[in-house]
């Protein structure tokens, strides 16, 4: 009777609570956040462009939407489901998932068959049996249940890195997308430029025959086409490839026939003046590494608990009957046993205690990845704004000088209607126009390339998969 009230008592506990177990909260995740080296040292200004008040909700991404195209969205639609690393990432994902499954298995009774046959060579008896046998290690410490709370937290952080994923995919596509627009232009932009110049050769061999120019000239002249076509070969080969990348991002073959537009659509919406927080904290690697922070804080709560007593409880029915007697009579005899026993663990060359200091260390390392990667993100986030500032001024200036070649271009044609000027000067400041428009473009390039690392860096919300 004494036994049987041990016994209730010891499943009383184990089934109401585990003895050393706590769970991950807000506070006890804040709490070691706040011990980061890395994060002591880091003084956000007051000015600074997060309001921390701010809701993440209330911001608009009309900025980013401005880049949208229905081909574009179709492309990254594609990438989702087709991209080679996403398809290998979702069967890793998979495999957390069954092993956080597994984790949560321990935390219950284990149930075995038996089934065996001897013979006694002395007296040429056979014995038989065959029995149910259940295991089942209390978790008095909770051991078993902060393996499968770290295994929970692996499989949330793995989650959110396969987001992650997701959204670089997209970025890179849109990118790439972009990268293959401007391509298009610069090819048709250099053609032209190349046309002119053939224009200008033209010119020279004129006036070598009339005397004001020489053979250098000529020269000079057709070693710069020459150059130019060189550079266009480079031009489309580098465009080819660019196909051939989005292809690829999409998981198509790399033909590099995909066609995409041969102009930018106009960008329309500012960027906001701040941002919230909220938005940083939101991001899939950060979330990544918070769920980090957790695993290993149930990481050391396991190594601590392993270092204590372990209980188990054991049990078997069955029977066993000798070669005289019938197979279909072993149950006529059954054999019922309940028993436990304690383990603690007394000398192991201080393995359990060094797994310890092991397990506190690497909390220390993942607390301290978090703040790297909070860093890494208001660097982000302070680049791009600060690129996307220096885009705008100088896309101000270079648009500013197209608009006054082509009025100097206009000038000029006049001048040559009234015996003026020539068309000697006139080529030469077409093709000057032609450069300072390829200059526009690439500005331009680079400026959707930067609202998309900015919104990368903001997390990635509502465009681009999340």
């Amino acid at each position: 009777m004494y036994k049987k009230l041990v016994l209730l008592s010891v499943l009383t506990v184990s089934l109401s609570s585990c003895i050393g177990y706590k769970e991950a909260t807000k506070e006890n995740i804040n709490e070691l956040k706040e011990k980061s080296e890395i994060a002591s040292h880091i003084q956000i200004p007051d000015d600074w462009i997060f309001d921390r008040k701010a809701n993440s909700k209330s911001i608009s991404y009309d900025w980013i939407n401005d880049l949208k195209t229905s081909q574009l969205e179709a492309l990254i639609n594609e990438g989702m489901l087709y991209n080679a690393d996403l398809i290998i990432a979702r069967e890793k994902l998979n495999q957390i998932e069954l092993a956080m499954e597994i984790a949560g298995s321990d935390l219950y009774p284990s149930v075995s068959a038996v089934a065996n046959t001897s013979n006694n060579l002395v007296s040429g008896s056979q014995v038989q049996r065959l029995a149910l046998k259940a295991n089942w290690e209390i978790d008095l410490w909770g051991k078993n249940k902060s393996s499968q709370m770290a295994s929970t937290s692996s499989y949330f952080s793995a989650k959110h890195q396969n987001t992650l994923l997701h959204q670089s995919i997209a970025g890179m596509i849109a990118k790439a997308y972009y990268l293959n627009i401007a391509g298009n232009i610069q090819e048709n932009k250099i053609e032209s430029y190349i046309q002119k110049t053939k224009d200008l050769e033209k010119l020279y061999i004129i006036q070598k025959k009339v005397g004001t120019a020489n053979a250098i000239d000529v020269s000079n002249i057709s070693a710069e086409i020459i150059s130019l076509q060189g550079y266009l070969e480079k031009i489309k080969n580098a465009n080819m490839q660019s196909r051939r990348s989005l292809e690829l991002l999409t998981g198509k073959y790399p033909e590099g026939k995909l066609a995409t537009q041969n102009f930018f659509n106009t960008v329309k919406s500012s960027i906001p003046e701040s941002f919230p927080l909220e938005l940083l904290e939101n991001r899939s690697d950060i979330q990544a590494s918070h769920f980090q922070i957790e695993k290993a804080f149930y990481e050391v709560q396991e190594a601590k608990a392993a270092r204590l007593p372990s209980l188990n409880i054991s049990s078997s029915l069955g029977s066993a009957g000798s070669n005289v007697e019938s197979i279909n009579s072993l149950f006529s005899n059954p054999l019922i046993k309940v028993g436990g026993g304690l383990v603690s663990p007394l000398f192991n060359g201080g393995k359990l205690k060094k797994n310890v200091e092991v397990k506190n260390s690497q909390q220390k390392q993942v607390v301290e990845e978090y703040s790297k990667a909070v860093l890494n993100a208001l660097n982000e986030v302070e680049s791009s704004l600060a690129n996307l500032r220096s885009i705008e001024k100088q896309t101000t200036y270079t648009t500013n000088a197209v608009n006054e070649l082509k009025n100097n271009i206009s000038l000029t044609e006049k001048q040559i209607k009234v015996g003026t000027s020539n068309s000697f000067v006139l080529i030469r400041k077409q093709r000057d126009l032609l450069k300072n428009e390829m200059n526009l473009i690439n500005l331009e390039l680079q400026y959707r390339i930067e609202r998309i690392n900015l919104y990368m860096a903001l997390g990635a919300e509502n465009f681009i998969y999340s």
